[in-house]
């Protein structure tokens, strides 16, 4: 019977031990993981919209391309037809306005990218700058990662970041690019206001931009969420 409480007794310590040893190495690579990393859920993959307005007022003639479809620059994405009209002088101080053969004017992309939005149809009658596609330049994404305020001083431009983007299920490698000098509750609708005797103190976020160094590749989706570890 004694026998069997000491070993009893050595299993429950040798099980705390374990346990001690499992809750300071845990602790330990907390302290390791905060010392040298900034991480961070609160990212997202953001990029350039740009909008393809209508050069003049005419009509739809020609709608080659539509909503996923990849674009490269120059390429038409659609056609319009502009009716023009020819002032011809006569009688006197009188002018006779005769219509004249009409003018196709091609719409087409500046940018490489992916249609994501298209609001005409063939054979819509357009305004002059009206949009007619947004685009996203795929050759200029990036990563915006809101950081906490009293840690924002301990990033740089040029550290070394790890996104894990959530959509992918991917982590690719990045670079911190720029601390964009705003919080992003100045962006709010309504921001917080510090006057009042019942304001509460809330930590403020600093969004980061981060550039990512192999983005060609991957179908990225703007807005989508990520995750970023940046080294310190």
């Amino acid at each position: 019977m004694q026998r069997i409480l000491e070993w009893r007794k050595r299993l429950v310590i040798g099980a705390a031990a374990v346990g001690t040893l499992a809750v300071l190495g845990s602790l330990g690579w907390l302290v390791y993981d905060n010392t040298h990393y900034i991480a961070t859920d609160n990212a997202s993959i953001a990029g350039e919209l740009v909008q393809i307005a209508s050069p003049d007022a005419g009509r739809i003639a020609a709608l080659p391309r539509g909503v996923g479809d990849t674009i490269t620059p120059g390429e038409a994405l659609a056609t319009v037809d502009i009716p023009l009209s020819t002032v011809i002088p006569g009688g006197g101080s009188r002018n006779t306005f005769l219509d004249a053969r009409d003018r196709l004017a091609p719409v087409t992309s500046p940018v490489e990218g992916v249609v994501v939005s298209r609001s005409v149809h063939l054979g819509d009658t357009v305004a002059a700058g009206q949009v007619l596609f947004t685009i996203v330049d795929t050759r200029n994404l990036w990563v915006v990662a809101n950081i906490e305020e009293t840690r924002i001083r301990e990033v740089r431009p040029g550290q070394a970041v790890d996104v894990t983007i959530d959509s992918l299920r991917q982590t690719v490698p990045g670079v911190v690019e720029t601390i964009i000098p705003v919080s992003t509750s100045t962006f709010s609708l309504i921001p917080a206001q510090n006057a009042g005797g019942n304001f509460t103190k809330v930590v403020q976020l600093v969004p980061v931009r981060i550039s990512l160094l192999s983005q060609h590749p991957l179908a990225l989706i703007i807005g989508a969420s990520a995750s970023v570890r940046i080294r310190l």
